[in-house]
């Protein structure tokens, strides 16, 4: 009889290198697998021992040796040399292909300290990871399974995917199973922390045709994650009873029955650009209800349309289900209206534009008047103020009116969009220069007649300052404007009417408040000699945005009729300045209905030396940014290249745009960073007409400019940035979308 305990030594070794091949530390599970092993080994060994000699048996336990550390089905890990705070491995539950269609591998990823990944379904920010199989072989498909997500914060923006260590399962079908599996995969992942990397790691991995079936210690890593699949609705109990829209509050509703298990959370895809929140979920008994409340990019209550394909995830402790449904209008019991938040919106932005550069040499003017008639009593004061807000409500409600009728003829527009129209600007020049010679006193305003008689005792012109007011109004941009604009264009007829009424009442509320406390004036210096320097300032103001108005004419017509134009209106501001009459008013106005006789008749003439879309782009380039053309279609693959793409849409006649470029953009260090190889600037000019930027901004729910937006790895889907920017605003979303 052979002593066993000679032996020992080699099989000792032996059962240490096949620990070595198990995945990580689980120490218990190589008992029972590899029980056989060792006691098969053993009897080999003792006749091993038996019948050959000591170098023949040394070649031979050799080569048992290397069979069993060659069985572990798994690929080693793999990092990206430029970053390891993640790492990747293919790992599979069966050792050979055996005959199977259908294996079962998994990802294996592993995040150093508060790393993030992400879920097909990211949220705001981040991307999925995905993987590139080129150069596989006896590949036929790839399906690739999401375990359940947890919600996580970046930069304040919440997103959906996994922290510290995740495996993906994924089901691989052969094409031949009598031959081996050749995988070659490139994995990509984008991992976030206080910045985001996109991370690239190449892997291999073998099965061979025959072997051990089934590598426990992979198959028990995968299991749970496995479990923790969402299963399709339809292998269930439970039914959907109703997947309902709240449109008062941007609310979806989910109900279902038969659900045995606690639901945990709830996600929503097959939305673009829109992000549903953690929803509330109340279950009694197997009924479970889920309220989720939906916004746009931009933060605004957003609109599911009739038809739309939705996907619903709902979450278990393990697990969940998976279910997809087509969205129909369904009334369900509302909660607080969203369009109530909406209003008070449109009154503090209605309430700011008092403060904009278009609006404030209004009010001054109106101010300056009140000074000016100290003489005049408390209740005609009061009166003044009320025509000049009557005038401001009048005015929105006739934009109400003109935005609800281009919306039902299907007619594209927007915010201060009016200031495309060339006929536009040229009733509006008259106007400013009627008001600034009026501040000079060269020129009377006066109403007709008829209104004259209708307002009696009014001082007149407060009824058309009002509307004045509105008109220089709509290029400005204020904060809170822009979120209140586009809820009323995206909805009903009333709520376009109940929306520019809050921006109405917001514009009038100074005219307001002092109707109702006349008293307020006399805090104002007396009337004196620095009236007239305040006049001359405020007539100086007018002339500013009178050049503004015409310049910004350059782009609709030719040159030559542009300096056409500016000659015949210093003529008339010239005869009307030095001759003040009324023959010569009179003579001026023939003048002027002239030229806009062309301009109404003869289009044509502006369609000459207009500049497109290139043209514009290089003008901008004074601001030395290097910016290129609007293509929104080029984001997705400059993202893909892991490049930082920074959007601008603009327009010359936008005083925020101007305000934005002047004050932040063009500023050396905001300059640099536009400029950076790894980052693209990209412009579109609304300044004329523009179908492409139009449709653009209708796809986030705006319309209105300033509108500026960030993409990047760590922000595939885009970041919008508000109407007022900031240094910081950009430097932040530049350094959240790049790496």
């Amino acid at each position: 009889m052979v002593k066993l305990s000679k032996n020992l030594p080699l099989i000792g070794i032996i059962v240490y290198f096949k620990a070595l091949n198990s995945v990580g530390s689980e120490y218990t599970q190589l008992c029972v697998p590899y029980v056989i092993n060792v006691i098969t080994l053993a009897v080999m060994s003792i006749s091993i021992r038996c019948l050959l000699g000591p170098i023949m048996r040394f070649i031979v336990l050799f080569l048992c040796l290397f069979s069993l550390t060659a069985q572990a089905a798994q690929s080693d890990v793999a990092f990206d040399p430029a970053a390891k705070v993640a790492s990747v491995q293919l790992i599979s539950s069966s050792n050979a292909v055996n005959g199977a269609k259908v294996l079962t591998l998994g990802l294996r990823v592993k995040l150093d300290d508060d790393w993030k990944t992400y879920w097909s379904s990211p949220g705001l920010a981040g991307a999925p990871p995905s993987i590139d199989w080129q150069g596989s072989e006896n590949l036929t498909s790839v399906q690739w399974l999401w375990p359940t997500p947890s919600r996580m914060m970046v930069y304040d923006v919440e997103t959906y995917g996994y922290k510290h260590e995740v495996i993906f399962p994924i089901l691989v079908t052969v094409t031949d199973t009598t031959k081996p599996l050749e995988l070659t995969a490139k994995a990509t992942l984008l991992v976030c922390r206080e910045v985001c990397i996109r991370t690239q790691m190449n892997v291999s991995f073998s099965l061979p045709a025959l072997g051990n079936a089934v590598d426990l210690a992979s198959s028990e890593l995968i299991k749970p994650y496995m479990a923790d699949i969402p299963v399709s609705l339809d292998g269930s109990s439970a039914s959907v009873d109703l997947i309902g829209w709240d449109a008062a509050s941007s609310q979806l509703v989910v109900e279902l029955t038969g659900i045995t298990e606690s639901v945990v959370d709830g996600f929503v895809e097959g939305v673009d650009f829109t992000l549903f929140s953690q929803p509330e979920i109340s279950q009694k008994a197997d009924k479970v209800r889920l309220v989720m409340s939906a916004e746009d990019m931009a933060g605004t209550p957003a609109r599911l349309d009739p038809g739309q394909q939705l996907q619903i995830t709902l979450t278990f402790d393990k697990g969940g289900l998976i279910f997809s449904d087509t969205f129909t209008p369904t009334i369900v019991a509302s909660s607080l209206p969203s369009w109530i938040y909406m209003l008070l919106l449109a009154v503090v932005g209605g309430f700011i534009l008092n403060l904009m550069p278009c609006v404030l040499p209004v009010l001054s003017i109106k101010l300056l008047s009140v000074v000016e008639s100290s003489q005049e009593s408390t209740a005609q004061r009061r009166v003044n103020f009320l025509l000049s807000a009557a005038g401001i409500f009048v005015a929105f409600w006739l934009l109400a009116g003109l935005f609800i009728g281009l919306k039902a003829a299907g007619i594209g527009f927007g915010w201060g969009v009016q200031f495309q129209s060339p006929l536009f600007l040229l009733v509006m020049i008259p106007v400013l220069i009627l008001f600034a010679l009026n501040l000079l006193d060269k020129f009377d305003i006066q109403l007709p007649q008829f209104m004259m008689n209708r307002m009696a005792n009014a001082k007149q012109g407060h009824f058309y300052q009002g509307i004045f007011a509105v008109l220089l109004a709509t290029p400005c941009s204020a904060p809170f404007l822009g979120t209140a604009v586009a809820f009323a264009l995206a909805g009903s007829s009333w709520q376009i009417m109940m929306i520019f009424t809050g921006l109405a009442f917001g514009l009038a509320l100074p005219y307001l408040l002092i109707a109702a406390w006349p008293k307020m004036i006399n805090v104002m210096p007396k009337p004196g000699m620095w009236m007239v320097g305040f006049r001359q300032v405020l007539a100086v103001m007018l002339l500013l945005t009178l050049i503004w108005l015409i310049w910004l004419l350059q782009v609709h017509v030719s040159a030559v009729l542009w300096l056409i134009v500016i000659i015949v209106l210093i003529s008339l501001v010239a005869a009307l300045y030095f001759r003040p009459s009324s023959k010569t008013s009179i003579l001026v106005l023939v003048g002027y209905l002239a030229l806009s006789h062309v301009v109404f008749w003869y289009p044509q003439i502006f369609a000459g030396d207009t500049l497109n879309a290139n043209e514009q782009v290089n003008r901008n380039t004074e601001s030395g940014i290097h910016w290129q053309s609007f293509a929104p279609e080029k984001i997705p693959q400059y993202v893909a290249e892991g490049k930082t793409v920074f959007l601008d849409i603009t327009a010359d006649w936008c005083i925020t745009c101007v305000v934005n470029e002047r004050g932040v953009l063009a500023r050396t260090d905001i300059t640099e960073l536009l400029n950076a190889d790894h980052v693209i600037a990209m412009r579109g000019d609304w300044t004329q007409p523009d179908g492409d930027v139009e449709a653009y901004l209708k796809r986030y729910g705006r319309y209105a400019i300033p509108f500026n937006q960030v993409f990047g790895p760590a922000l595939p889907r885009g970041k919008l940035l508000p109407e007022l920017l900031t240094k910081d605003t950009v430097k932040s979303a530049l350094l959240q979308a790049g790496k």
